[in-house]
C-alpha cells in the first residue's frame, strides 16, 4: 500500500500544485480544502502517515486542526505551512499540535519532496518501532509465561527427582541391610562347620569394627575390615573333619600345611565378588605375624595390610577369652596381658594401643554387670534391654544372636520369627539393672 499524505489548505491552486509535485514519488495524495473537512477524512482513514497544514485557514486554524489532529493520530507527523510573517505561530503550532517542522511559503520543491520522503520514512520508522516494540512486549510476556509453567515443572520434578532420591535411599538402605544380614548368616553357617568357635566371626567383627574405627580409617576400610572379619575363617569350609577337630599346636606336618592354606581359600571364595579385593587381602594375611614367622606369606610388620592386623588381634582376643565379650573380668585380664606378651612379635604395637582401651572398657562394664541374675525366658516374653547371656542358636545350631547383646524391638522380632521357623524354645537373658 502506498504512503497516504494529507496536504490541508484553503487555497485550491496549492493543493493542485502539491499534487502535480507529488505525482511521481509514488505516494497517495489526499487533500483538504479546510481543517474541518481534514478532520472527517482523518475520521475515516487511520493509515495517513504524514499531515501537511496550512496556517491560515477560515475556521480551524492550523495550530488548531493540528492540535486535534494529534489526537486522533498521535503517531501521523505534522508539519505546518506558513508565510514569513507567521514564525510565531508556527512555533505555536510545534508547541501544541506536536508539529514534526514547519515549511514557509513559498516553498522550494527540491526542498519540500525531500522533507515529504523524510517525513514518510521517520513516520515508516517509527510504525515498525512500535511494531517490533509490541512483538517483543508480548515475546516477553509469553517467555515471562514460560518461565511461570517452566518454575512450576522444575518444581514438580524437584520434588518427583526428591521423592525418588527417598525412595533410592530406602532402597539402598535395604540393600546394605540384606548384604550385612546375608553376610552374617554366612558368618554363622561357617561357625556351623566348627561349633566350637560358638559367635566368635561376630565378636572378631565387632571387636575389628570398634578398633578400625578408634584409629581413625575411612569408613570404607572399616567397612571392609568388618567384612573381612566376618568371614576371615570361610577358608575353614575346605579343611577335613580330622584336621578342623584337633588344636593347632597339635597337627602333624602334612595337616598343618593342609590347616594353613585357609587364609588363601578363604580369598579365592570372597575374590569373585566384585569390590572384594581388599577383603579378600585382609582375609589372607589375618594370620601373618609382625616378626614374619606368620603364614601364607611371611609378610613383616607394616607389610602386612592394616585389617590384617587388627582382625589378626581381634582374633586372638576371642580365643583367649573364649567365651567372648559376655565373660567375665578375669579374662579380659588374661587376655590383655596375653597380647602384651606377644607384642612385636605376633603382633603389632600400634594395633593395640587403640584396642587395649576397647577391652578395658568392656572389662568395667562387665565388673558390674557379671553379677546379675540369669533367667530362662520364652521368646515370646522377650523385652527391650533384656540382655542375652548366651548365645541364641536355632533349633538346627544356626547362630541367631551373640551372648552379650541388648536386645530391642528388632532383634526380638527377628528372634522371634526364627523361632517359628526352626523353633529353639527358650532364651537366656537377665533384666537390665534398675
Amino acid at each position: 500500500m502506498a504512503d497516504s499524505v494529507l496536504f490541508v489548505d484553503d487555497e485550491e491552486n496549492i493543493l493542485k500544485s502539491l499534487r502535480r509535485l507529488l505525482i511521481d514519488e509514488g505516494f497517495e495524495v489526499i487533500t483538504a480544502g479546510s481543517g474541518e473537512e481534514a478532520l472527517e477524512i482523518l475520521k475515516n482513514n487511520q493509515e495517513i502517515c504524514l499531515i501537511v497544514s496550512d496556517q491560515r485557514m477560515p475556521g480551524l486554524t492550523g495550530v488548531d486542526f493540528l492540535e486535534k489532529a494529534k489526537e486522533m493520530l498521535p503517531d501521523a507527523l505534522r508539519i505546518v505551512l506558513t508565510g514569513y510573517a507567521d514564525i510565531n505561530a508556527a512555533i505555536d503550532a510545534i508547541n501544541r499540535g506536536g508539529a514534526y517542522r514547519y515549511i514557509t511559503k513559498p516553498w522550494k520543491d527540491e526542498e519540500l519532496i525531500l522533507i515529504i520522503r523524510e517525513g514518510v520514512q521517520r513516520y515508516s520508522l517509527i510504525k515498525e518501532n512500535k511494531r517490533l516494540t509490541e512483538i517483543v512486549n508480548r515475546q516477553n510476556e509469553e517467555l515471562k509465561q514460560w518461565n511461570t509453567q517452566l518454575e512450576v515443572i522444575v518444581q514438580e520434578q524437584t520434588i518427583d527427582i526428591q521423592n525418588q532420591n527417598k525412595t533410592l535411599q530406602k532402597l539402598n538402605e535395604q540393600l546394605k541391610k540384606n548384604f550385612r544380614n546375608s553376610i552374617e548368616a554366612f558368618s554363622s553357617l561357617i561357625e556351623m562347620r566348627d561349633k566350637s568357635v560358638s559367635s566368635h566371626s561376630k565378636n572378631v567383627a565387632a571387636l575389628a569394627r570398634q578398633t578400625a574405627i578408634a584409629m581413625s580409617l575411612s569408613e570404607q576400610d572399616v567397612s571392609n575390615i568388618m567384612v573381612a572379619a566376618l568371614l576371615h575363617d570361610i577358608g575353614k569350609i575346605g579343611i577335613p573333619d580330622s584336621v578342623l577337630i584337633k588344636n593347632e599346636d597339635k597337627l602333624n606336618d602334612y595337616e598343618k600345611k593342609e590347616y594353613e592354606l585357609h587364609p588363601v581359600r578363604g580369598q579365592v571364595a570372597v575374590e569373585a565378588i566384585e569390590e572384594f579385593g581388599e577383603v579378600g587381602i585382609f582375609i589372607r594375611h589375618h594370620h601373618e605375624r609382625v616378626d614374619g614367622f606368620g603364614y601364607p606369606d611371611g609378610l613383616k610388620k607394616n607389610a602386612i595390610p592394616i585389617g590384617s592386623r587388627i582382625i589378626a588381634m581381634a582374633d586372638a582376643v576371642d580365643r583367649i577369652g573364649r567365651s567372648g565379650f559376655s565373660s567375665a573380668q578375669k579374662d579380659y585380664e588374661k587376655v590383655i596381658s596375653e597380647l602384651e606378651s606377644y607384642l612385636n612379635t605376633k603382633f603389632d604395637q600400634n594395633v593395640f594401643q587403640y584396642m587395649k582401651p576397647i577391652l578395658l572398657e568392656k572389662m568395667k562394664t562387665l565388673s558390674i554387670q557379671v553379677y546379675s541374675e540369669e533367667i530362662e525366658i520364652n521368646p515370646d516374653k522377650l523385652l527391650s534391654g533384656m540382655i542375652l547371656t548366651r548365645d541364641v542358636r536355632s533349633g538346627t545350631g544356626l547362630l541367631l544372636l551373640a551372648g552379650g547383646i541388648v536386645l530391642d524391638q528388632k532383634s526380638i522380632k527377628g528372634l522371634q520369627r526364627f523361632n517359628r521357623i526352626d523353633p529353639f524354645k527358650c532364651v537366656f537373658v537377665r533384666n537390665p539393672e534398675r
